[in-house]
């Protein structure tokens, strides 16, 4: 076959009609680029990554102040409003998960469920230590032990 056949000539070059596309390679890479930054992005709304007062532990009576802070709790209620009401419902009431309700939670527990995550059956909790300081952690804890005390337990 001439390489007219094959493909079209132009000014002493050949190019013909299947020709393999060097950046095939590319493309890859670009997917790889977007999934990333999709990944990066869910990190972010689901609290970002750990601030860097994250080696300062806090302390036992620093986290007992804040677990009885107003303050803590509407912080904790607001990050609990965004991550954690798809499973464990609005306030507490359950869903997906056990509700939280009128149920008298040991702080520690909470602390280490939130941090370490659960799984229960088909049932998994994530870690949330690599998505959320530990203030941020112990002001869910704060949030969450308000839910005990609310008016209509059943």
């Amino acid at each position: 076959m001439s390489a007219q056949m094959m493909g079209r000539e132009f000014d002493n070059y050949v190019v013909t009609d299947h020709v393999v596309k060097p950046y095939g390679w590319i493309r890859l890479v670009a997917v790889v680029l977007v999934l990333l930054s999709i990944f990066q992005a869910s990190a972010t709304l689901a609290g970002g990554t750990p601030t860097e007062d994250e080696d300062r532990a806090i302390s036992a009576e620093a986290a007992a102040e804040m677990i009885a802070s107003p303050e803590s709790a509407a912080a904790g209620e607001n990050l609990y409003n965004q991550v954690c009401v798809y499973c464990h419902g609005a306030r507490g009431i359950g869903g997906k998960a056990r509700k939280m309700q009128c149920r008298d939670f040991k702080s520690k527990y909470l602390y280490d469920t939130i941090s370490n995550g659960k799984r229960r059956a088909a049932y998994v909790m994530p870690s949330w230590k690599a998505s959320f300081n530990e203030k941020t952690r112990w002001e869910l804890v704060s949030y969450i032990m308000t839910l005990k005390d609310l008016e209509k337990c059943e």
